[in-house]
């Protein structure tokens, strides 16, 4: 078995390395290498450079806008990211939430979502765990009661990464107690701005000097989601 790259695989290894030396800026690269604690304005520079590229969601198909790359490009381009000390990419939109929607969505979500996750416009969250429901998702309480045209979101999430930067959340919650405990859960997407959402940050120990923590605890008190999400 030959495991030496090809000629166009070498070219593409170039091709990578010289767009992250144009495009990546020099105080985030700064920051990566030396072990520094970055903020929401230096993941979206980087992003958003790769999403001009359409290199942000590489892992995409091509019909859902992603570049289609190869297993072998993949692993290129992770590779020389990291040589070149360019910031991890966030995975809630690009390999989280924007999967599920290409997936399962309808096509009204699709045009809506798919866009500013390709172009690292909109910063997402995660919405799982809970107090007492850590790993074993299927006894999430949090309720979502229908009321019309939205439900309803009352509890709580909890050790949710950057919550505090977040426009948006994908979030598990309990729309039926019938059937089995998994049977009851439903995925919404749901805006951050909206009213009676209270976000409290969990300081760790390894947080960053500013106090800018990284986790925090999210409280709905009667927020309102449309059924369309």
């Amino acid at each position: 078995m030959d495991l030496a790259f090809t000629p166009e695989e070498q070219k593409f290894a170039d091709e990578v390395r010289a767009f992250v030396r144009a495009n990546l800026p020099a105080d985030v690269r700064d920051k990566v290498k030396n072990g520094k604690h970055l903020i929401r304005d230096d993941y979206m520079r980087w992003q958003q450079a790769l999403g001009k590229k359409g290199w942000l969601v590489y892992t995409w198909p091509k019909k859902h806008g992603g570049p289609g790359f190869t297993p072998a490009q993949r692993y290129i381009f992770e590779n020389i990211c990291a040589e070149e000390y360019a910031p991890g990419i966030i995975p809630f939109g690009t390999k989280m939430v924007g999967p599920v929607i290409y997936t399962f969505g309808s096509e009204e979500q699709k045009a809506k979502y798919l866009p500013a996750i390709r172009e690292s416009t909109v910063w997402w969250c995660q919405g799982y765990s809970e107090p007492g429901s850590g790993s074993d998702l299927a006894s999430l309480q949090m309720r979502a009661e229908r009321d019309g045209d939205d439900y309803v979101l009352n509890g709580s999430k909890i050790w949710t990464t950057h919550a505090q930067w977040a426009d948006w959340m994908f979030c598990l919650v309990r729309t039926s107690n019938q059937g089995k405990p998994q049977e009851g859960i439903s995925f919404l997407l749901l805006r951050m701005d909206s009213p009676g959402i209270q976000i409290k940050p969990l300081p760790t120990l390894d947080g960053p000097p500013d106090g800018e923590q990284e986790i925090n605890q999210v409280f709905f008190d009667n927020v309102r989601v449309p059924i369309a999400n």
